[in-house]
C-alpha cells in the first residue's frame, strides 16, 4: 500500500498535522511543503523539521505568497502589488526566483537512504517519475517548485506542477491525503496570476480524475492555510508537536 501526501503552496502545511499518523504505514510518495518536512523530520527529528519548515516559510514567504494567488480576506496593499510586478518580470526572463544555492541552504546536513519518495515530472522527458533512495534528493525534489527554484538537476520540478497531491503512481488500496485547494477565490491581475491559476486549475483537475477511477482510502483535510493564515498555523503546529 502506498500512501499519498502533498499539497499545493500553502496548502500543503494542512497536511503536516496529519502526517505522523501516516509514518510507518505504507510506501510514502510525498510532494510540496509537506513533502520536505516528512524527508526532514524522518533524517533530522522532529523539532528540526518544523524549525526548517518555518524558516522556510518566512524567508521565501513573499514569493509564496505571489505564487499562492489570492488570500482569504487580507487586503492587497501597495507593496504586495508592487512585488507582483517584480515577479512578472522575473517570470518573464527565467523560470525561477531563487537559486541552487537557497534551495541547498534548506537541505543542509540531509543525508543517507530514504524509504520515501518524491513525484516528480520531469521537464526533458514530459513524464512523472519518482525519485526514490537519498534523502536530500527526495527533499530537494518536493521543494523544487515551478517558478521559486531552478529545476532539480536540472530537469526535475515537484508535481504539484502537475496535480496538486502526488496521485499519479495510485493504486487500488492506497491511502490519500486529499489537500486540494480551491482557486476560484483568485482574482488576476497580472500574467504570472493567469499562468499559476491555469496551472492549479489543471492540476486540481487531474487529481480529481485520477481519484475518481480509482479506489482508495481517502483522508480529507478540513483546515485551509493560504497567506493570510500560514504564519500562524506553523505557530500553532510548532506549539502541538
Amino acid at each position: 500500500m502506498k500512501i499519498h501526501v502533498g499539497g499545493y503552496g500553502f496548502q500543503s502545511l494542512a497536511a503536516v498535522e496529519h502526517i505522523n499518523g501516516l509514518v510507518g504505514k505504507g510506501e510514502m510518495i510525498l510532494n510540496g511543503l509537506a513533502g520536505y518536512y516528512t524527508v526532514i523530520s524522518e533524517t533530522l527529528g522532529e523539532d528540526e523539521a518544523m524549525s526548517r519548515l518555518s524558516e522556510f516559510v518566512k524567508r521565501l514567504f513573499n514569493t509564496l505568497k505571489v505564487m499562492d494567488g489570492f488570500t482569504v480576506s487580507s487586503p492587497i496593499g501597495l507593496r504586495h502589488k508592487l512585488q507582483e510586478l517584480r515577479h512578472c518580470r522575473i517570470w518573464s526572463r527565467q523560470n525561477h526566483v531563487f537559486e541552487s544555492n537557497v534551495r541547498d541552504f534548506f537541505l543542509e546536513g540531509v543525508s543517507g537512504n530514504i524509504g520515501f519518495s518524491a513525484e516528480v515530472f520531469d521537464l526533458e522527458e514530459r513524464t512523472v517519475k519518482l525519485i526514490s533512495g537519498m534523502a536530500r534528493g527526495v527533499a530537494a525534489s518536493c521543494i523544487s517548485l515551478p517558478g521559486l527554484f531552478p529545476p532539480y538537476m536540472g530537469r526535475y520540478v515537484t508535481t504539484t506542477y502537475l496535480s496538486q497531491i502526488p496521485v499519479s503512481f495510485l493504486s487500488d488500496g492506497d491511502t490519500v491525503l486529499v489537500n486540494l485547494r480551491d482557486p476560484s477565490f483568485g482574482r488576476l491581475k497580472t500574467a504570472s496570476d493567469l499562468l499559476f491559476q491555469a496551472m492549479e486549475v489543471r492540476s486540481l483537475n487531474y487529481a480529481r480524475e485520477m481519484l475518481s477511477h480509482s479506489e482508495c482510502r481517502l483522508v480529507r483535510v478540513v483546515k485551509r492555510v493560504c497567506s493570510d493564515n500560514a504564519l500562524d498555523f506553523l505557530e500553532r503546529l510548532r506549539k502541538r508537536l
